[in-house]
Formats: structure tokens, sequence, C-alpha cells
């Protein structure tokens, strides 16, 4: 299994049980119900794990958000429709992971990136536009990359 279908799955066991705990948006609360499950039947990594609870925190709090507008439009006369948002277990569906640079991935002065993975560390080259990868290659000799370096979208690992 990819580490990010592994890591899309464990999101959704995280938001069945925050749906199952009053639809919570509580991160450390998240963490107390999921954390070790995480680690142990998604073989996430620690900081893995944690980010994917606070990314279901954050997914219900948006979803709480959208409902208090939502009420507030309706008193104001603004809207009839009811929203339905945290009707259901909020779903994740895009395969991607949220890696923190320095812990989950690092740049190699050689054209190469170092990722964490389900099965440990692993290094692959990296390929991407001249002006990025001189951004990067520069980061990697200095220890730290320009947060605009490699614009999210555009990063490719061949």
């Amino acid at each position: 299994m990819a580490w990010f279908v592994a890591y899309r799955d464990a999101l959704n066991f995280a938001s069945r049980n925050a749906f199952e705990f009053d639809k919570s948006s509580s991160a450390p609360k998240i963490y107390k119900a999921v954390y070790s499950i995480l680690r142990e039947r998604f073989r996430l990594g620690a900081l893995l794990a944690c980010t994917a609870e606070r990314q279901v925190a954050a997914a219900y709090r948006i979803q709480w958000t959208k409902l208090k507008q939502n009420q507030e439009a309706q008193k104001k006369g603004h809207s009839k429709r009811l929203y339905k948002g945290l009707d259901t277990v909020p779903k994740f569906v895009s395969s991607t992971l949220e890696y923190q640079y320095g812990r989950d991935y690092s740049w190699k002065k050689d054209g190469r990136v170092s990722l964490g993975t389900l099965d440990g560390r692993t290094v692959l080259k990296f390929e991407g536009y001249q002006k990025h990868l001189d951004f990067v290659t520069q980061g990697a000799e200095t220890g730290s990359v320009h947060p605009r370096a490699v614009p999210a979208g555009r990063r490719r690992v061949p």
C-alpha cells in the first residue's frame, strides 16, 4: 500500500471517530482516540499521525463554521436552505500527504529528496522548473528552503 493511500485511510478513520465524538473539532480529543491506532494499523510515523489528526480537526472546524454562517444567514433571511455538511462523516478522497519539511522530507544537494515512507526513509531524484530547482539546491546547501521555492502542485518526484 502506498503511503499516501495509508494516510488517506487514516484521515477517514480519524474522521469517523471525530464524528462519533459529537463531530469534534478538537485535535487533542481526536489524538487521544486514534493516535496509537494510526501508528499501528496505518503504519504512519509519529509526526504524520499527528498531522492527520490536526487535518481532520481542521476539516470539522470548517464544517462547524459553515453551519454557524448558514444559521446566521437564515436568521437574517438571506437563506432558506439548511446546511447539511455535518449530517454525514466528512470523507477524504484525495491521495495526497501533508509532509513537514525537515521531518518527513528533506532536500539533498545532488538533486535528490529524502522522504519518509511506511517502510522507512527513501531517497529519490526529483525534477522541476530550473528556477525552483536552484532554490531547492540553495536550501539544501544552507539548510533552509525559501517557502516559495517549489510551489505546491508543481512538486514532482519521478
